[in-house]
């Protein structure tokens, strides 16, 4: 009997674009209590990189939280 194949799945396209636009500007980010991700972007994050994060936080396939930071 041969083993059988397990088939992974690809990321969202939301998921894609969040590492691969979004992710580089983060510096941290903590756990709610209820598991979801707060995240802490860089002090100099461009307008259009949070724009493009509200847009697609909902989507990407992680516990994002509604909560997010600046650096000052």
């Amino acid at each position: 009997m041969e083993p059988e194949l397990e088939i992974m799945a690809l990321p969202n396209k939301e998921t894609l674009e969040f590492y691969d636009k979004v992710y580089n500007w983060i510096t941290g980010g903590y756990r709610e209590p209820d598991n979801k991700i707060v995240y802490i972007f860089s002090k100099d994050v461009p307008k259009e990189i949070i724009e493009l994060f509200l847009k697609i936080r909902d989507d990407v396939e992680l516990p994002i939280s509604e909560n997010f930071h600046v650096e000052s």
